[in-house]
């Protein structure tokens, strides 16, 4: 226990300095979450680009932490702050809630998270790594930055941080903002988004095992709907750059969540656009995309995998034809495909098309996503009549948004979840399109009043004091359960024993296979059995190619 609570600190420590690259102020709460936020990007960032010519190694990733010690140096006055200490008090503790005793997400950690977090560890970039196992190559800049724990501090258990770190980072800077309007009674647009998503944050997204890549890119969406928010709040015009960077890392993320691009762009002043955007400062987002473009294609011959027509056929290590698979099966599994009753002998691409899907999806996961929304919605609608008859005619306006911003928001978030619906229809995909959607309506129906008499901030601050007792007890209860005393504090990792894993070798090169899906512990470990692989090397770098 004395070892996650002293790693989650230590961990603060050493990231949020590398944020102020990106965002310099830092004297509250509220700026140091945004400073630790950006710091995950920078450091996301570097391992991308060191591991394109050596492996992420122990020794490596101790040499980074050169940077935040210089940082931190450079501006040892702001870091020995009581603003500092609250910070790193809070973040830690919220991470420790989060990680300790829990179990990592099921099955897609085991499946492909760890094992390729591990070959960041042990090796450089190697082309065609798809070829091992197709996962690889639709991976999650997550990856990167949890590679980067695995040093002479943390050791390998610390891996498991990073997600935890993300989440924990926009859990406190949405509770500084709202603690700061109800300091200054201003309950406008933004508190009210604010206080929907921690609802639906201390509803539904409390439990670290069903975090994956997935919960970390919604909370990164909720932070820069926000950000884009108090943009137009601020009556800003000049494109900002921070807004581009993030929208970028959260594709980085999650490739289903390519719609976040347009958002920095929407609410722009249109003259001198050309100009804003070409500024030198806006040139780093675009350099991360295109490295990572670059990762994409020699990991697996195509830009964005699956999509077929982004693929090189000429590289030697592509394979087009899987990716066209893979593609087809991605589509027709995210449409209930397993639970459809194939009576008419139809194939996944025709089950796909023509919504001849619909009808098992509603009857299976449109189900699930009902159960999850409504008990969501009746506490919203609960707590806006609680307002409306016990505070009416009580509220204060903020003029500074119009509602023609706030139902421009609104549409964008229902034309998003409308993508999302025709393409990937699996809850964990897309929530936060429809979530913002609804956070953002109840922000809109809160602050469409007329009047502007005082409320008193004690509903609001019971309500937010409320929504952190139930994170803090529904973790708590987990902790210190009798079942779990034998339960270590860190999620487990390692998961394959030797007795399931044979040794491939090949010329030069070597990889696993398992009658299980890997973990962390055999590098390169996959589940995927008897593929015929040839490796060439060139320049040091290992190429695997599919034999004919």
């Amino acid at each position: 226990m004395l070892e996650l609570i002293f790693f989650t600190i230590l961990s603060i420590l050493i990231i949020t300095p590398c944020g102020f690259i990106f965002y310099k102020r830092q004297n509250n709460i509220i700026h140091l979450s945004n400073q630790l936020i950006y710091g995950i990007i920078l450091i996301s960032f570097i391992t991308l680009v060191i591991n394109f010519f050596l492996p992420l190694n122990s020794h490596i990733n101790s040499l980074l932490l050169i940077l935040p010690i210089i940082l931190i140096l450079r501006n040892l006055k702001n870091y020995l702050s009581i603003s500092f200490l609250r910070f790193v008090i809070f973040n830690s503790i919220i991470i420790f809630l989060l990680v300790a005793k829990s179990n990592i997400y099921r099955p897609d950690a085991i499946l492909y998270h760890l094992p390729y977090t591990g070959i960041l560890n042990n090796e450089k970039i190697i082309f065609g790594l798809s070829n091992i196992h197709f996962r690889f190559a639709h991976i999650s800049i997550i990856q990167y930055f949890s590679a980067f724990f695995n040093n002479f501090i943390f050791g390998n258990q610390a891996i498991v941080l990073s997600i935890a770190i993300i989440s924990s980072g926009v859990i406190i800077n949405f509770l500084s903002h709202c603690m700061l309007c109800i300091k200054n009674k201003n309950y406008n647009f933004h508190f009210f988004y604010l206080l929907a998503v921690l609802i639906f944050i201390a509803y539904k997204m409390n439990r670290y095992s069903e975090y994956g890549n997935d919960a970390p890119t919604h909370f990164l969406f909720f932070f820069l709907i926000s950000e884009i928010i108090q943009f137009i709040q601020k009556k800003e015009k000049s494109f900002k750059s921070n807004h581009l960077l993030l929208s970028v890392f959260i594709i980085l993320n999650k490739i289903t969540m390519a719609f976040a691009i347009f958002l920095p762009f929407i609410f722009l002043n249109r003259k001198n656009i050309l100009y804003q955007i070409t500024k030198p400062i806006n040139f780093f987002p675009l350099i991360f995309l295109c490295l990572w473009l670059c990762k994409n294609i020699i990991i697996s011959g195509c830009v964005v995998y699956p999509i077929s027509k982004l693929c090189f056929e000429n590289l030697e290590w592509s394979n087009i034809y899987e990716a066209k698979t893979v593609a087809q099966e991605n589509e027709a599994w995210t449409k209930s495909w397993p639970d459809f009753e194939n009576t008419n002998g139809l194939s996944q691409k025709d089950y796909s098309s023509n919504f001849n899907w619909l009808n098992t999806w509603s009857k299976t996961h449109l189900i699930k996503i009902v159960e999850i929304l409504l008990p969501y919605l009746i506490i919203l609608i609960f707590v806006y009549l609680i307002i409306h008859f016990k505070y009416k005619d009580k509220y204060i306006l903020n003029n500074t948004f119009q509602n023609k911003d706030k139902i421009y928001l609104i549409i964008l978030m229902i034309l998003f979840s409308l993508v999302w619906f025709l393409k990937v229809p699996v809850y964990r995909y897309g929530y936060s399109y429809f979530i913002s959607a609804f956070a953002l309506g109840f922000g809109y129906i809160c602050t469409n009043k007329k009047s502007i008499k005082e409320i008193s901030s004690k509903f609001f601050s019971f309500l937010i004091i409320f929504l952190i007792s139930v994170f803090i007890i529904k973790n708590l209860t987990r902790i210190i359960n009798p079942e779990n005393i034998n339960i270590k504090y860190f999620p487990r990792i390692n998961f394959v024993e030797e007795s399931h894993v044979k040794k491939i070798n090949l010329e030069n090169f070597s990889y696993y296979e398992s009658n299980k899906m890997c973990g962390y512990n055999y590098f390169i470990c996959t589940h995927y059995k008897g593929k015929n692989l040839t490796t060439k090397k060139f320049m040091n770098f290992y190429t695997l190619v599919i034999s004919n």
